[in-house]
């Protein structure tokens, strides 16, 4: 299942960063869809090399013990002159958080830097600069 924010996320995050508001729906305003979490276990293949941890490498398997839990994000700007969305990738129980990673053009940005060794990282995703539609993957890495 995969949550479609309208207009409210888009709007919140434009107006917040100093950005354009949202024209009508005429006009095109920006669509954020972000899907439901999915998680990478061990043996499965790393889709990108994780910053500051050897052991997971793209185009190779995860390591035991490692878990890479992911969302995906499609932003379409629209008319606004910025649009992004916020949320949550939490580890699985008994894991906490490594560092980030992703895939595509919409990395994540933490918004709280004090993630390492907790359960959950609160991200924001935006779509880069010239680009109407844009897609990626955001990662945290659990162990």
């Amino acid at each position: 299942m995969r949550y479609t924010h309208l207009a409210l996320a888009g709007t919140a995050l434009a107006i917040a960063l100093g950005g354009a508001s949202v024209a009508g729906a005429a006009g095109g305003d920006a669509q954020i869809t972000v899907g439901t979490p999915t998680t990478l276990h061990a043996g499965q293949t790393a889709p990108f090399d994780a910053a500051g941890v050897k052991a997971v490498r793209r185009d190779k398997p995860i390591p035991h013990g490692y878990a890479l839990v992911g969302r995906d994000v499609t932003i379409d700007r629209g008319t606004a002159g910025t649009a992004g969305a916020a949320f949550s990738l939490s580890c699985p129980a008994g894991k906490t958080a490594l560092t980030l990673g992703f895939t595509g053009q919409d990395g994540p940005q933490v918004i709280d830097h004090r993630y390492v060794g907790h359960r959950s990282v609160r991200v924001e995703v935006f779509g880069p600069p010239n680009h109407g539609q844009s897609h990626g993957t955001s990662y945290v890495v659990c162990r």
